[in-house]
Order: structure tokens, then C-alpha cells, then sequence
């Protein structure tokens, strides 16, 4: 009998499982992180992570050294929730705390630039990868890498690894948590294409995940949600098949991550959406229908861009601070259009 993507991502999850149960054995202690500005998939991951090193008896930090002012309420609030099960530190933690014979677990992120410990790999004895994310120039090395080419999020991995470890949490919470990490890599829920991701959500409601607190926690500010939609009131069909918006204002991460998610309504094939950030660079999220891999288009527009065929990001700087960000907008939107224009839109 022919195997499903199912079978064969819970099968490459077994074979991993003996590589992650090794090197928890054989380290003093265990230090997770994620990517800067985490979202609801990175904070569930990382709470997922420290469960399996519980279940061997090892010592694990989870590290989350971004400004809380950087994050939504709803990300602070699942961070809090954790801090009540596992030990959260920042990088002046760590450096406190690392021994020679540590061992480094990322979740939801495989480049290096993107965390908090970008230039201290090399202190680690071992790293181990779990990441849904394509790999690139800037992947982290090491051999010890997870990263499934079918898979909506990291979330769901970490469900089966959960399940092969036979672990489970007598708090329903990190269940809700987890579905919530899966539903905001699959728009809420509503765009699941893969069967293993179907497994995983149902899964995790018979486990008693909380359907209402996962809808409570991507209930939208209306502040928040009208800047998304400003800038979808900007975005113009490139190529007939990819609707670009690019804007001078300053949003948040969230907020432009948000709108590129709201144009796939619209009949295109990707959204790219670009704003200001409060630090001056520029983020830009792309989403796909799977048609276009916007993990292409991202990281020939910037050197730190990366992602998957159907979601991809990066961000923009300007060495030149001179120019007003309007013109930034203007110069941005057309190297997006020359990316565009370029014929590496299918190029896997």
C-alpha cells in the first residue's frame, strides 16, 4: 500500500526521534529557542520542546529575549502561561548559565540571523534543528536538522513528537497552545491543505485542546486590524497573478503579516505587503496559493529572506537614511517588481 504524506512525515518524525533522545541524554543541560518576535507556532514549539526534555530528566532554558513591547498581547499572555511550567531567560541569562557540554534545540527557525544567539552558535557542543522552513545560506550548521518537506508548522511536528514519546500534559492549555501554533500557520484554520495537519489538529482536540480560547486568542484588535487593511487599500496587481502593497506607514510585524494573509481572498496567486517597521527597516510578507514560491521571491529581494513555498519573509533596509520613506516605499515596490519581472517566481 502506497504511503500518505501522513504516514511518511510520522515515519521521518520516528526516524529523527533516536537523534533528539541521544543528544538530551548526553548533554549537562538543554537551551530552546525560537526566532525573534515569536508567534503563537514558536512559544507552543518551544513549551512542546521543554516537555521532551522533562520526560528525560534534563535541564531545559527556553530563551526569549525580545522587548514586550515588540509583541502582541495574546503572544505575552501564552509566554506568561509558560512561565509558569518551564524556565524563560533572557541572553544575559544564558551567559550566566552555559556549561561546556550544552546542548542548543531551534524550533520554528533554521537560519541563524533570526534569533537571539546569531554568532554564539559555535559555544554549543551539539544543535539540533526543528523547523518547517526551507533551509538557505544563513541555515545554522549542523547535521542534526528536522525540517519535513511537507508540513504546515512546527507545531504539528512537535504533536508527533509528543505522541511517539507517549508524553502527555495534565494541562490542557499546551494542547490549545499547539493548535493555536498549527491554525496560524493554516489562516486560522481555514486554508488546511495537508492530511497530517488534519490529524494534528483533531488530535489535539481530543486531547482537549480549547476551540474558543484559540478563537479568543486571534480575536483582532480594531486598531491593529484597520492598519492591516490600509494596506490593502494600496496593494495593485503585478504580473495579473501577484497583488503588491507597499506603504510608508508604520505597522507592526503582525499587522503586515496580517494583510498579505487578507489579499489570497483576492483573485491572485501570491500577495507581497510591505510596511515600515518602528525601527525604520521595512518587513515584507509573502503569501501563496502554491502556484508561486514566495520563499524565491523573498530571498532574491534580501539577503536574509527565507520561508516555504506558501509563506516567506524579510526585512528591508536602506543604507541611506536621507531618503524620506515615502520614497523608500517607491524604491522598495519597484525592486519587488523587478524580483517579479525576473522569471524566478517557479524556480524551486
Amino acid at each position: 500500500m502506497k504511503k500518505t504524506q501522513a504516514d511518511i512525515l510520522k515515519q521521518e518524525i520516528n526516524d529523527f526521534r533516536s537523534i533528539l533522545t541521544e543528544k538530551i541524554t548526553n548533554c549537562n543541560q538543554v537551551f530552546l529557542i525560537s526566532h525573534n518576535i515569536p508567534d503563537f507556532d514558536s512559544i507552543a514549539s518551544l513549551g512542546a520542546a521543554s516537555l521532551i526534555c522533562k520526560k528525560h530528566k534534563k535541564a531545559s532554558y527556553i530563551i526569549i529575549n525580545d522587548d514586550y513591547k515588540d509583541l502582541s498581547e495574546e503572544v505575552i499572555d501564552m509566554i506568561e502561561k509558560v512561565k509558569e511550567k518551564f524556565i524563560v531567560i533572557t541572553l544575559d541569562d544564558y551567559k550566566q548559565t552555559r556549561t561546556d557540554n550544552d546542548l542548543l534545540i531551534t524550533v520554528d527557525v533554521n537560519q541563524g540571523f533570526r534569533t537571539a544567539l546569531d554568532g554564539k552558535y559555535k559555544l554549543f557542543k551539539d544543535i539540533i534543528i526543528i523547523d518547517h522552513h526551507n533551509e538557505s545560506d544563513s541555515t545554522i550548521k549542523t547535521k542534526n536538522k528536522l525540517i519535513p518537506k511537507t508540513v504546515s508548522s512546527c507545531s504539528e511536528i512537535m504533536y508527533f513528537l509528543l505522541n511517539q514519546y507517549k508524553i502527555k500534559s495534565s494541562d490542557p492549555r499546551y494542547y490549545t497552545f499547539l493548535l493555536a501554533g498549527i491554525y496560524v500557520d493554516n489562516d486560522q484554520g481555514k486554508n488546511i491543505k495537508l492530511q497530517s495537519t488534519y490529524d494534528a489538529a483533531s488530535g489535539l482536540s481530543k486531547k482537549g485542546a480549547d476551540q474558543s480560547e484559540v478563537e479568543r486568542l486571534f480575536s483582532l484588535d480594531y486598531a491593529s486590524d484597520r492598519r492591516s487593511q490600509n494596506l490593502l487599500d494600496v496593494a495593485l496587481p503585478v504580473n495579473i497573478n501577484v497583488m503588491v502593497s507597499v506603504s510608508s506607514d508604520v505597522c507592526s510585524e503582525e499587522e503586515i503579516s496580517r494583510a498579505s494573509d487578507y489579499a489570497l481572498n483576492y483573485k491572485c496567486d501570491a500577495s507581497i505587503v510591505a510596511a515600515k517597521l518602528e525601527d525604520g527597516t521595512f518587513k515584507v510578507s509573502a503569501r501563496s496559493k502554491g502556484h508561486i514560491s514566495v520563499a524565491n521571491i523573498m530571498s532574491a529581494l534580501c539577503e536574509n529572506g527565507g520561508g516555504d513555498m506558501f509563506k516567506a519573509a524579510c526585512k528591508y533596509k536602506f543604507v541611506d537614511d536621507n531618503i524620506s520613506d515615502l520614497d523608500k516605499a517607491n524604491i522598495l515596490k519597484e525592486e519587488i517588481i523587478k524580483v517579479l519581472s525576473y522569471g524566478k517566481l517557479n524556480k524551486n
